[in-house]
């Protein structure tokens, strides 16, 4: 199973249109947004996925969050607080936006991917047994491209995909 994975979006519409055009053509099932959406229109975008579930968590610029979490389930997905943690297709996954915590929760051993995004930097690495991934902003930013991530779960393997 592939599974995009996209961050800091920052309504920038463009780079979203673009993102799901990726996520299309690599077939993914599922998309996981390490936060900062920001508006409710950007959210609806990734109803474009249709049978694609979209899992995301808030992040420190997502203000409006009921209107967030209405544009996310109409976009047929879920939002979550601050973090979440479940499983695809076997694997143990974990997400949160800001990486406060991020250094225990891989160290703990407990999960096979962990996906975080708000410093606007890739970070791509295998800790023991855990993938971990920043996909970058996909707004961009003055020293980072925007980009997006496909990850198989098969071989937990990650292709950094520009936007262009």
């Amino acid at each position: 199973m592939r599974i995009g994975i996209i961050s800091d979006t920052h309504d920038q519409r463009a780079n979203v249109r673009e993102a799901v055009g990726v996520f299309k053509a690599q077939s993914v099932e599922y998309v996981l947004h390490a936060g900062d959406i920001t508006a409710p229109g950007t959210a609806s975008l990734f109803a474009e996925l249709p049978g694609v579930q979209l899992i995301a968590v808030l992040g420190n610029c997502d203000c409006e969050r009921m209107a967030l979490h209405a544009a996310v389930q109409v976009a047929g997905g879920e939002m979550h607080g601050r973090t979440y943690e479940g499983n695809l297709d076997g694997r143990a996954v974990y997400m949160t936006h800001v990486p406060h915590e991020i250094d225990r929760v891989v160290n703990s051993g407990k999960y096979d991917l962990v996906v975080y995004g708000h410093t606007h930097r890739q970070d791509i690495r295998r800790v023991g047994k855990t993938l971990l991934v920043n996909p970058g902003a996909t707004r961009g930013s003055m020293s980072d491209p925007p980009e997006v991530v496909v990850v198989d779960l098969a071989d937990m393997t990650a292709t950094t995909h520009p936007l262009l």
